[in-house]
């Protein structure tokens, strides 16, 4: 058993169906422990707000099956000691500080996550 924090472009290729989405199917489906940073269920409602597509049954889905995890005092702080260093915008570098702070491995599409460690690409 793996833990995972899923990456709002995990979830957005999982609710489309694509090739993608069906490998995260998989670890949906797998007894892995998965988080989601609870910015992310921003980013997910937003963009479906924006697509004129229905969002409350997939940011319940969302908290059926992953934990949610609050950006804390800790996570702020790494987030602000390591933003340059990674070279993300502060929303990514939110999400993979969550990752790094939970020491699991981040589940994303986003090519911009790709040369840092404990990544799995879509």
């Amino acid at each position: 058993m793996k833990e995972i924090v899923f990456d709002s472009s995990a979830w957005i290729e999982y609710f489309s169906g694509s090739e993608e989405g069906e490998r995260v199917k998989e670890i949906i489906a797998s007894d892995d422990i998965i988080y989601t940073p609870s910015i992310c269920l921003a980013e997910i409602k937003g963009k479906y707000i924006k697509e004129g597509k229905e969002y409350k049954d997939r940011i319940n889905f969302i908290f059926s099956r992953s934990k949610s995890v609050n950006i804390t005092r800790d996570i702020a702080i790494l987030t602000g000691n390591k933003k340059h260093e990674w070279k993300l915008h502060m929303t990514d570098a939110l999400i993979y500080s969550t990752s790094r702070f939970l020491n699991s491995t981040l589940l994303t599409k986003d090519s911009h996550f790709k040369e840092l460690e404990k990544v799995q690409m879509l």
